[in-house]
């Protein structure tokens, strides 16, 4: 999905009012920003949120809310705070480093979208057809070489065709160029992981941590590796620990429950498997299904 408000353009920002008076907002902004600090960004976004509730005008609050968002890859939060904001000018010199963070996350978006715009629809078109998306991608790229959406997809499909080599050389140059687009993280930790080269998984989750110390799904990542070297009790505590911070993201709840299964914990697990199968998102359901049935050989 392509975001319109990229044509926004660099974010610039009023002088900005002093906060309001209610001492409960005032408590959650100022906790906000101190989570803000130490990247635990799902906490800060939780807090910005009841903020901006209370003073949905307050522009500071709203800007920081875009980083956080930005950071949990809640991108249509973003999108539409650019909408409510974008284009305002700037006279408060002591803001200067607020708004060169907004612009960074307009700029970490571009890493979202196609450099040509037109290949986008091409692409589309090609969605049910993976030999012909993979030959179209190979070629754009030789076209945009520095396209890192493009490298991604690319790298997805070479993911599920198993050439796990190809998929970590794609993965690692896109880090390389753009370490703060987090969508390379998982896929380059799934391609070590699938190769058994658990230390060097761990190690991408825990550089993907560093920029969000409250990725879910750098956890849900983590679960997998550890679930695969039958660490099973840690694998319990790293899922429960993200699911507290998002008990609806399919992706942690699915973790949770392969966990639970490989805890023989089956009364939580079959509580969860059901409230998972009622969640907006059941893609990979199946899978995970065949996993606990047995017809889906998980580990060794």
């Amino acid at each position: 999905m392509l975001w319109a408000a990229l044509g926004v353009g660099l974010l610039v920002l009023v002088s900005l009012a002093k906060f309001p008076k209610s001492f409960t907002a005032g408590l959650n902004y100022e906790r906000a920003l101190k989570l803000e600090e130490q990247h635990k960004y799902v906490s800060a976004e939780t807090a910005l949120r009841q903020t901006l509730k209370d003073y949905p005008e307050y522009m500071k609050g709203a800007c920081h809310y875009m980083i956080a968002a930005f950071y949990n890859n809640h991108l249509e939060a973003v999108d539409s705070a650019l909408k409510r904001w974008g284009g305002t000018s700037v006279t408060d010199k002591d803001d200067n480093e607020l708004v060169e963070q907004v612009n960074g996350v307009l700029d970490g978006i571009k890493h979202y979208h196609f450099e040509d715009t037109a290949f986008s629809s091409q692409y589309t078109r090609l969605l049910d057809d993976t030999v012909a998306r993979r030959a179209a991608l190979e070629k754009y790229l030789q076209q945009h070489p520095k396209d890192n959406l493009a490298g991604y997809l690319l790298a997805d499909i070479y993911f599920d065709a198993r050439q796990y080599t190809a998929t970590d050389s794609l993965c690692e140059g896109i880090l390389a160029d753009a370490p703060e687009f987090q969508m390379p993280y998982s896929l380059l930790a799934a391609a070590c992981r699938e190769q058994k080269q658990y230390e060097r998984a761990a190690k991408v989750c825990n550089r993907w941590l560093q920029l969000n110390a409250e990725s879910v799904y750098a956890y849900a990542s983590l679960v997998k590796i550890l679930l695969k070297q039958k660490l099973d009790k840690q694998a319990l505590e790293k899922a429960l620990y993200a699911y507290g911070l998002e008990p609806d993201n399919s992706n942690i709840m699915q973790q949770l429950v392969l966990a639970y299964h490989f805890n023989k914990q089956t009364k939580e697990r079959d509580a969860l498997l059901a409230r998972l199968k009622h969640n907006t998102d059941t893609s990979g359901l199946g899978n995970l299904q065949g996993v606990i049935a047995g017809t889906i050989t998980y580990r060794d």
